[in-house]
């Protein structure tokens, strides 16, 4: 099926001048002599449609009217049932101001489009960069065209949609980019179909009470950028189907834990945002193969983003406040890597003081109750492991316990943290080079059970001292 593109040029203010010099020629007549036909793969009655065109094919010969403003009106052998209430802008015309003469014009220009979609039955309804601020409820009548799958209305001046959007059930892609919304049309929650949403270059602000993504299952693509964006929905974790989430260029200081739900994302761009941390759960995203944030203002990355050993090829994480990489950092297979300008720990030797920790009775039990679990015997571990069954809560605390990274013993919430400086070349040998990038030593976090684990000299491990 064709695609229907609406291109006709920006009507401007001129065009509506009133002054007296602009007097039409005594014989200028306007004739209107277009029939429509309907197609007969149209399942819905003929008259229904043809009803919907007479109607709009008036409206379209009153907006040549009120561009040219003749002596004489003609709508000829149409056999038209009846006049539409648009009928009244031919009375007073000449009393309108421009504005709403250009007002009234953009509406029929919608009205007109949707008769050629009525009449062509086309996969896409294009009608952009027409700095349109509303549509008319005659939207509505795009569902009669049941091949629309594309509903492009980018390039306007649009801050709402009307109800009858949500009528368009067949359609799966909608382009809303460089609007004026404030907040994302509720209406777009109805459109289940939807895979690929646009809205750059809007005005979104808080989304925090947005529902719409709650009921978008199927949305693949998702494009936000360049908004003022501060804050997502928690639904956003009800989007399992997403694929790539792009909001760069926003204000956004944290994202919700619930962006570990969307488990099928490939492509996650958070770039020129002031978050300051991410949350653990972004361990989740499986299938993360590109992650960009950099230009935000991050402390630190979760010790869980190795959970992406296996997927992630692309970070860019440059132009932060990063001073030091998560444990275990080397085991990502990164093919493509920025950290260029963080402030990173550097390795000058200082001056330090050792104090043997004291353990709290907590620290004791859990430290205790994991190495009876790794090293006791079949009897003891049987009654350990047969406690923590009837003891959920002792369970999910020794959950949270950290291996030792030298001794390979278990710690809870006391340990030491040591860095390592290795080679970023020699952890991903397949990973692209960047000329502009100096950082070529990368320091990687190392944590430690105790001050023992420390002094022993089996390792290359070197204290942290914030100075």
């Amino acid at each position: 099926m064709p695609v229907l593109h609406e291109n006709n040029n920006d009507l401007e203010s001129e065009d509506f001048d009133d002054d007296d010099d602009d007097e039409p020629s005594q014989g200028l007549v306007i004739r209107r002599t277009t029939s429509y036909s309907i197609r007969p793969d149209n399942k819905l009655s003929k008259s229904s449609n043809r009803e919907t065109l007479e109607t709009i094919g008036v409206n379209q010969a009153i907006a040549c009217a009120l561009k040219s403003h003749p002596k004489a009106f003609h709508y000829t052998q149409k056999q038209l049932q009846y006049l539409p209430s648009s009928i009244k802008y031919l009375i007073k015309y000449n009393k309108l101001s421009k504005s709403s003469n250009r007002e009234t014009l953009e509406t029929i220009g919608v009205n007109q489009a949707i008769a050629c979609a009525l009449k062509s039955h086309p996969k896409a309804f294009h009608y952009t960069q027409k700095q349109l601020q509303y549509l008319p409820s005659s939207i509505k009548y795009l569902i009669k065209c049941k091949n629309i799958r594309e509903l492009d209305l980018h390039g306007n001046q649009l801050k709402s949609l009307p109800d009858e959007i949500e009528n368009l059930k067949s359609v799966e892609i909608c382009n809303l980019a460089n609007n004026h919304f404030e907040t994302i049309p509720a209406a777009l929650g109805k459109l289940s179909r939807l895979t690929k949403l646009l809205l750059f270059n809007n005005h979104l602000g808080d989304l925090s009470t947005s529902l719409v993504f709650s009921k978008l299952s199927n949305l693949r693509i998702l494009n936000l950028n360049n908004n003022f964006i501060t804050q997502l929905p928690n639904d956003i974790g009800c989007l399992v189907n997403l694929e790539i989430l792009t909001i760069e260029h926003n204000q956004l200081i944290e994202l919700p834990r619930e962006i570990g739900l969307c488990i099928r994302l490939i492509e996650l761009h958070l770039g020129f945002n002031s978050l300051t941390k991410l949350p653990l759960e972004i361990g989740y995203l499986i299938n993360l193969t590109k992650l960009i944030i950099h230009r935000n203002n991050l402390l630190e990355i979760p010790e869980s983003i190795t959970n992406l050993k296996n997927s992630l090829k692309i970070l860019d994480i440059a132009c932060n406040s990063l001073r030091i990489f998560p444990s275990q950092f080397y085991t990502l297979q990164l093919k493509e890597f920025h950290n260029e300008h963080n402030p990173l720990i550097e390795r000058v030797p200082i001056h330090s003081v050792q104090e043997n920790e004291i353990l709290t009775l907590k620290e004791i039990c859990a430290r205790r109750s994991m190495y009876e679990l790794c090293n006791s015997t079949e009897n003891v571990q049987s009654n350990l492991r047969d406690y923590l069954q009837y003891n959920t809560k002792a369970k999910e605390i020794l959950m949270q316990c950290t291996e030792c990274q030298l001794c390979h013993n278990y710690f809870l919430n006391t340990w030491l943290e040591c860095v390592e400086f290795i080679d970023a070349q020699q952890i991903f040998p397949n990973m692209k080079t960047n000329t502009t990038q100096t950082t070529t030593v990368i320091p990687q976090r190392v944590l430690l059970c105790s001050y023992k684990c420390f002094n022993n000299p089996d390792h290359n491990y070197f204290g942290v001292a914030f100075v």
